[in-house]
């Protein structure tokens, strides 16, 4: 009896094992039959919506407004690549305004190969498109390389969950890339050739690039975590949320959530937090010592540990928040965005998505109210209007010397007169 179950059940387990494999597997597609449905959703279903490009803009109008803080400018031409399945580099996204994305003139545009004898279409002239497959870069084919070089550094950003050893990595492999793709020749300061062919046709591009003063990526966040409210400043790039996108009524409002963010990083304060995190787990060492030791309470020691930790750090981002409201406003005052009404993405926060416009900060917060950053921004913004911005980021040591001055005459008048002898 026993041997007969042991039959049926092996006997189980293959039929189980044979209809588990699938036998209709076929036909493969090849490499090129899949690279032909990738352009072809690409041109269907490009990546830019309006509001994906509304962004695009705000955010290139902001840069060209920053300090130039890695002492380099960086050439844009306005657009991403991506390889095909068979290994064909091809334009997957353009940005809005870009090089890339503005109509050329007709002397920039030479039509190489028309094998259909129309060229190219009314619709048709704008420099570069989602789908066309890029043929050379200043008369040499582009390295897709690249790929493998991006891929390594988005393995490092999510390994390291946007930590400052992953944004000095990641810093490191694309000051590399750029070193091995001007060795190569690809990087000029002047024009850049492209080839290009789109629908068959191949024509040869020439595009202009834009020199902003700074890099970094930009992303829109979808998905579950795009129904947040919220934007951050992660290491070598800016993200916002579409919920947070969708809430923003102008460019104004966008411009100074966005200038927030890069405010972040000109100013190193992803450095920083670092810092001011290696602090509060010191002094949260030092409030554990004295709870459970000294003060014979260890039941104690777990949430005061939090709780000090908490305010050490929040005392500092704080800061870091109002610093960078001043210089996002002012980012997008220098980009000529109307500073007046950008504030008022504060209000709607408070009163319709905080729900209440009375509530305060906690010392343990990492932010201020929403109310307060309305209520100082308008400040700012007034400063800024009548041409006192040094008021507002003049660093405090200027302020504290004049102080020093005026609470002190006499030695200031004994100044002047040895100056005068």
């Amino acid at each position: 009896m026993a041997f007969l179950t042991r039959v049926l059940l092996l006997t189980a387990l293959g039929s189980l094992a044979l209809a588990a494999c699938a036998e209709i597997t076929r036909p493969t597609p090849t490499r090129h039959e899949v690279e032909a449905v990738q352009i072809t959703a690409l041109t269907r279903h490009p990546h830019a919506s309006a509001g994906t490009e509304r962004a695009m803009r705000v955010f290139i109008r902001l840069l060209t407004t920053l300090p130039r803080v890695h002492g380099r400018t960086y050439p844009f031409l306005g657009f991403n690549w991506w390889v095909t399945e068979a290994g064909h580099p091809v334009v997957d996204n353009v940005w809005f305004p870009s090089p890339a994305a503005d109509r050329p003139l007709a002397k920039d545009i030479t039509t190489l190969h028309d094998p259909t004898g129309l060229e190219f279409k009314p619709d048709q002239e704008k420099a570069l498109k989602p789908g066309d497959l890029i043929l050379g870069v200043n008369g040499m084919p582009i390295p897709t390389w690249v790929k493998d070089w991006d891929s390594a550094c988005k393995f490092i950003r999510d390994f390291f969950q946007y930590s400052l050893p992953g944004e000095l990595l990641v810093r490191t492999l694309v000051d590399i890339r750029y070193i091995r793709q001007e060795a190569e020749g690809l990087y000029r300061r002047g024009p850049v050739e492209l080839i290009i062919s789109r629908d068959q046709v191949k024509r040869k591009v020439i595009l202009y690039p834009i020199h902003l003063p700074a890099e970094y990526g930009f992303l829109i966040v979808g998905g579950q975590y795009g129904d947040q409210v919220n934007a951050y400043a992660a290491p070598g790039r800016v993200m916002i949320t579409r919920r947070l996108l969708d809430l923003c009524r102008n460019d104004d409002e966008l411009a100074l959530v966005l200038g927030h963010e890069l405010a972040h990083h000109v100013h190193g304060h992803l450095v920083r937090r670092e810092g001011q995190r290696g602090m509060g787990g010191f002094i949260t060492e030092i409030s554990a010592f004295f709870s459970s030791v000294l003060l014979g309470l260890p039941g104690l020691q777990q949430d005061l540990q939090r709780v000090v930790r908490n305010a050490v750090i929040s005392v500092y981002s704080r800061d870091n928040e109002r610093e960078a409201d001043a210089y996002g406003l002012w980012y997008a005052y220098q980009a000529g965005y109307d500073v007046t009404k950008a504030p008022e993405i504060w209000e709607r926060l408070a009163a319709v998505v905080d729900k209440n416009i009375f509530e305060t900060t906690y010392y343990s917060d990492s932010h201020p109210p929403a109310t307060e950053r309305l209520a100082r921004l308008q400040i700012i913004a007034r400063s800024f209007q009548a041409g006192r911005a040094a008021d507002v980021l003049a660093p405090p040591q200027t302020e504290t010397l004049k102080v020093e001055l005026e609470s002190n005459p006499v030695d200031t008048a004994r100044s002047h007169r040895r100056e005068d002898k």
